[in-house]
């Protein structure tokens, strides 16, 4: 399974599964070229972030490749939601 994580600024978030990557970046890059924008990303677990994204956001993109052995079900998680690494969320 691949998984695209995104760093904003300091912050690390999944991007939801069915997230088109190529468009969220020409959304960026637009947002840059009006000289700034807030631009709409949906992340994993069924949860939105509005960025403001100016000539000086640092954005970064990475992409994993994960085995399905490598997501914990998180108890506590009533949604049965999956998280890897313990910290971010995955749909």
């Amino acid at each position: 399974m691949r998984v695209t994580q995104a760093t904003i600024g300091t912050s690390r978030n999944y991007l939801a599964l069915d997230e088109d990557l190529d468009a969220l970046k020409e959304e960026i890059v637009r947002a840059c070229a009006a000289g700034g924008a807030f631009v709409d990303v949906r992340l994993s677990g069924e949860r939105a972030l509005s960025v403001l994204v100016t000539a000086s956001s640092s954005i970064t993109f990475e992409l994993l490749d994960v085995d399905e052995e490598e997501f914990v079900e998180d108890e506590a998680s009533e949604s049965g939601r999956l998280h890897i690494d313990g910290d971010y969320w995955i749909e």
